[in-house]
């Protein structure tokens, strides 16, 4: 049953995330828990978010600004590490709560005051927004709040958006793939429950890239937001 479980969740993720650029690790890591030890949960999130993310990009890698990629991708590896070795050193139930804090306060941000905010494509912003997302990314596998603002901020385009966001993903994951992999955090269940998240997100990405095409910038966003907003909620009251 829980094969099955993880498989769906994987499927509506990876649903959302090519549907609005991001998503898969919220969802992922909002439901996976219920069933999995959570440190188990943010590996295989890890594993099989790769697949989709490397799938999503090289269809868009025309759209790629290597410019706004570059600094805060470096430094979202740098800030990775340190949010890796927390995870492991972290209760189940202390990292369910701050993770639904996190979610609803980034919530806030977005819904009220993501559009009075306008941030530069500036090599600062870019590293600042880098190091939030990888302390993030290495502790939740969930790295891409921190980025959606900046990317949505600095680009007008919804191909460029999309596509320079793909493209951080698959450095960073696979950074932080590295890391887990030196900690000896990969094991043979692991990847047995990756293999079947991983049928899931095959089909969600699918659907999902079909959906975006016909979703504008303004509903993209409505959509991630809200969806943002309830997840972190029910993590604080689950967790």
């Amino acid at each position: 049953m829980s094969y099955l479980f993880i498989a769906a969740v994987a499927l509506l993720g990876s649903f959302i995330q090519s549907a609005s650029g991001f998503g898969y690790a919220i969802l992922c890591m909002s439901l996976w828990p219920l069933v999995l030890p959570f440190h188990t949960a943010s590996i295989i999130e890890v594993l099989t978010a790769f697949a989709m993310v490397a799938c999503i990009a090289i269809r868009l890698r025309r759209q790629i600004n290597i410019r706004l990629l570059f600094w805060p991708a470096l430094a979202s590896m740098f800030s990775s590490t340190f949010g890796v070795f927390t995870l492991m050193a972290s209760t189940e139930s202390f990292m369910r709560r701050i993770l639904g804090g996190v979610l609803v306060c980034l919530s806030i941000y977005f819904i009220f005051f993501s559009q009075k905010v306008r941030l530069k494509p500036t090599w600062f912003t870019g590293i600042a927004a880098g190091l939030v997302s990888g302390f993030c990314g290495g502790l939740f596998n969930i790295g891409g709040p921190p980025m959606v603002a900046y990317f949505l901020s600095v680009t007008d385009d919804k191909l460029e958006y999309n596509a320079t966001l793909q493209c951080y993903f698959c450095l960073t994951t696979i950074y932080i793939f590295t890391v887990h992999l030196a900690m000896g955090n990969i094991t043979r269940e692991v990847l047995q429950l990756s293999g079947m998240a991983l049928a899931g997100v095959a089909a969600g990405t699918i659907l999902g890239s079909r959906l975006f095409r016909r979703l504008s910038m303004d509903k993209i966003r409505k959509f991630v937001y809200l969806f943002m907003v309830m997840a972190g909620i029910a993590l604080m009251i689950t967790g």
